[in-house]
């Protein structure tokens, strides 16, 4: 993967944002955040390495910009996720989610499992809640993905949430679908190779691959 910093400028600069943000107790120092950032970015290439623009890749391999806000933002979700996961450090996982929220106004809790390959496009104002999610997921800005009394959708592959969209519930999505800009479901279930549209009420049209093939290499 293209990194456009060395690893130790990658680790010293998050953990400086942290300190500086978030001046909680222990300090976190750049090698606390090395324990989890190796099996981070060995995540990032692989979600990146399928994503079908320049910025991330070119087919064959992957490229990471941290001044890019939303590839940073990915890296930050994969590093807490680490950090709660692999290196059991609840305080470090904490601080990197609560660090994502200021940065980019995501809020995706570092035990939820998203997939191996998604994107997160313009991501700020995006809620994902702990539901089923699969490969090839591109979630747009404004997005929610949350439960009613414990109840969570269960989303397919390839599932594209443009703006402005809402999963709520005991929803289960189907592969190839893609929800236009506002949709609501609610405890509605939608089958495999479906547009669905508002305009102004929700209807439903068959969908190609087309869009899944923009946004991701096959």
């Amino acid at each position: 993967m293209i990194l456009t910093c060395s690893k130790l400028d990658l680790n010293a600069y998050t953990a400086r944002q942290v300190n500086h943000l978030l001046p909680f107790k222990r300090k976190v120092t750049a090698q606390r955040v090395s324990r989890s950032a190796g099996m981070a970015l060995d995540r990032l290439e692989h979600c990146f390495r399928h994503i079908a623009h320049p910025h991330y890749s070119d087919g064959t391999q992957a490229r990471f910009d941290p001044l890019h806000s939303d590839q940073y933002c990915h890296f930050l979700f994969f590093l807490s996720w680490q950090a709660y996961t692999d290196a059991q450090d609840e305080d470090l996982a904490k601080r990197l989610f609560y660090l994502n929220k200021i940065l980019h106004a995501f809020n995706c809790m570092y035990d939820t499992a998203l997939p191996d390959v998604f994107w997160l496009i313009h991501v700020v104002g995006t809620v994902l809640g702990k539901a089923r999610y699969r490969n090839h997921l591109v979630v747009r800005q404004n997005c929610t993905v949350g439960a009613i009394r414990g109840d969570y959708p269960d989303l397919g592959n390839g599932l594209i949430l443009s703006a402005n969209t809402s999963v709520i519930g005991r929803c289960r999505i189907g592969q190839n679908v893609m929800l236009g800009p506002g949709c609501t479901l609610v405890n509605e279930n939608v089958p495999d190779n479906t547009l669905v549209l508002r305009n102004p009420k929700i209807i439903c049209k068959p969908n190609s691959e087309r869009a899944l093939s923009t946004h991701f290499y096959h």
